[in-house]
């Protein structure tokens, strides 16, 4: 997996509401950035076979600072417009992605966004009905911006990190194309060894 992910190559901070069960008003929580693109098939793999499971299952979401960037390798030409990697479908879903993100707290943007990530198509509708929220705001976000707009600052942000492929893993706010490789395969394990780092603290279900 490590030296699979750069087969998708380049061509060119959300408040959680806390379980009352953990002490104190809130957790320290370990910042996490994943730069990702809709259709690359290793993001897809990442998110949903470590990343979710690992926010989610294992209850790690509380502990964590988690930040979505849907942009990936795309590229802005001379015009001004988005260029994707996997063409025109996936600056169409990262979109959904960034309006999703825009106007849903990191827990609700997770659960739709690794719902529709499965398939290579907008899920938005399907994955909204399975967990019963309401993505009305996020349909408005869609059809009254540009795609341009919408994914600028996703871009911004993009550029401001240097990697040679996706998903690229920041941890802690900095980004180490090995570590972020590790990562990609042992996601949890690396979360809670690196938690516990940082904070001296075990957290539940760590090996």
């Amino acid at each position: 997996m490590r030296a699979a992910v750069f087969v998708c190559l380049l061509l060119g901070w959300v408040g959680v509401a806390m379980p009352r069960r953990l002490r104190g008003a809130q957790a320290d929580r370990l910042a996490i950035t994943l730069y990702y693109e809709a259709l690359c098939p290793y993001c897809m793999k990442f998110v949903t076979s470590q990343l979710n499971p690992s926010m989610v299952r294992q209850d790690r979401l509380p502990f964590t600072d988690l930040t979505l960037i849907p942009y990936g390798n795309a590229k802005t030409n001379d015009d001004g417009n988005v260029e994707c990697q996997h063409g025109v479908m996936e600056c169409e879903l990262n979109a959904w992605h960034a309006c999703i993100l825009e106007h849903h707290d990191i827990a609700q943007s997770l659960k739709l966004i690794a719902c529709m990530i499965r398939g290579k198509k907008n899920r938005l509708d399907k994955c909204a009905d399975h967990y019963q929220i309401d993505v009305g705001d996020v349909r408005n976000c869609k059809k009254t911006r540009q795609v341009n707009d919408i994914l600028r600052k996703y871009g911004e942000e993009t550029a401001r990190v240097s990697f040679m492929g996706v998903p690229a893993i920041a941890l802690d706010h900095v980004y180490d194309a090995d570590l972020s490789g590790n990562l990609t395969d042992n996601f949890d394990a690396i979360f809670c060894a690196k938690y516990k780092e940082k904070f001296n603290k075990q957290l539940n279900n760590c090996q």
